[in-house]
């Protein structure tokens, strides 16, 4: 009898369990069905999770975005990583072209960030301060946990005045890797302006055009290097749909002040880039001029070029992805990059090609996982590379990176 008593209890007390077992993960279902349709219902609520590629390139989005997120926005953004490069340093050491993923042979932090917004119809506020690798290798020496930092009012409707620090506008690669195709950059990108310090007048003269007229202390600079200022000017244009098309300019003087002989610098920047739930692609040619800076004759004027093709392949909703991007960057003389002696002991810019391909996944849309690797090659046989026992123009880069922001 009392075994069957005990029989009794057992198999009432597993029924109780399997039964709040059985309940809980009906809330939870129940639970994943509400945010499901929230975002479904909640358009903006949508948009603070979504895939982060090209955000920042798409300049129309600060007018026509305030008007729909009043308020106080606070975020956050963490990306690590593992990178092996066949270009043999010293241990710890930023490799060369050191941005994302700068450290051979170890795990890293590329970016670790906090982001306040603010912004009503008639006034914005942005203030990211950051650190990491990419922070400590790329970043402002001075100002180094500032990423942005900026103030902007509304003068008259559609017309708007900016002032303070700024993360670059040039190109559609960013200093996020959340914000990129791939999570490594172009040649093009790193020798662009990461950071400008100034004053920005913007009018958005439609949800679809945009121009702007900048005002800086120099090229990729927050300090002046010279009592000149650098000018500039830009356009944004959607003329369909998810399809952005840029035009930025840069006039600057790059030589200090107590240097006679001036170096004025006209850099152009032209990019396209298309976003679907297929397909992210982008494209950027750039072309700059620079007085006195030809290697032979240095009373004359130089030039450089540079092409970047980059495209993403999304599948089941993006969440898996495949990418890959293709790079010319070609400154003979140096403008950008400073003199490097070649195998025939010949002082000459950097002239490279490059190609990359990675695998990404995203459990969810704010956030992802990706493998590359990339192989960099310069042209003019520019020797900077040391692998096998012999210095070389190649270099093999396989990068492994994750990322949230929250």
């Amino acid at each position: 009898m009392l075994r069957f008593a005990l029989s009794a209890v057992l198999l009432l007390c597993a029924e109780f369990i399997f039964a709040q077992v059985d309940s809980s993960q009906h809330q939870i279902h129940h639970r994943l069905k509400t945010i499901e349709n929230e975002l479904k219902l909640n358009p903006q609520m949508k948009k603070n999770y979504e895939d982060l590629t090209f955000y920042y390139s798409q300049l129309m989005k600060n007018q026509f975005d305030s008007l729909r997120t009043s308020g106080f926005k606070l975020s956050a953004y963490i990306d690590a990583y593992y990178a092996h490069y066949s270009d043999k340093i010293a241990l710890g050491e930023y490799q060369k072209f050191p941005t994302s993923a700068p450290i051979s042979d170890a795990f890293g932090l590329n970016m670790a960030m906090v982001n306040l917004q603010y912004q009503n119809e008639n006034i914005t506020g942005v203030l990211a301060c950051h650190t990491g690798d990419i922070a400590s290798s790329s970043w402002s020496a001075k100002y180094n946990y500032i990423q942005e930092a900026h103030v902007g009012v509304q003068l008259i409707k559609k017309l708007w005045l900016e002032g303070g620090y700024f993360r670059t506008h040039l190109g559609f690669e960013s200093i996020q890797p959340r914000e990129n195709i791939g999570s490594t950059i172009a040649l093009t990108t790193y020798y662009e302006p990461y950071f400008l310090s100034g004053a920005k007048l913007t009018y958005f003269i439609s949800p679809k055009i945009n121009v702007q007229l900048n005002m800086f202390n120099g090229f990729n600079t927050f300090v002046a290097i010279n009592n000149r200022k650098t000018y500039g000017f830009s356009v944004g244009y959607e003329p369909v749909k998810n399809l952005i098309i840029s035009y930025n300019s840069l006039y600057s003087d790059e030589a200090p002040e107590a240097v006679v002989i001036r170096k004025k610098r006209l850099y152009n920047d032209l990019y396209l880039a298309y976003k679907s739930s297929r397909f992210d692609l982008g494209f950027e040619s750039n072309f700059g001029l620079q007085t006195n800076s030809d290697l032979e004759d240095t009373t004359k004027m130089a030039f450089m070029y540079s092409l970047t093709i980059a495209g993403k392949y999304k599948m089941q909703n993006g969440r898996y992805s495949i990418y890959g991007r293709a790079e010319l960057f070609d400154d003979k003389n140096e403008i950008l990059t400073g003199p490097v002696q070649n195998a025939y002991h010949q002082l000459v810019g950097i002239n490279a090609i490059g190609v990359n391909l990675g695998l990404e996944y995203k459990p969810m849309p704010n956030s992802f996982l990706r493998v590359e690797s990339r192989y960099l090659h310069l042209k003019n046989i520019e020797n900077i590379f040391y692998s096998n026992g012999g210095f070389t123009s190649g270099r093999w880069e396989t990068v492994a990176s994750m990322g949230v922001w929250f």
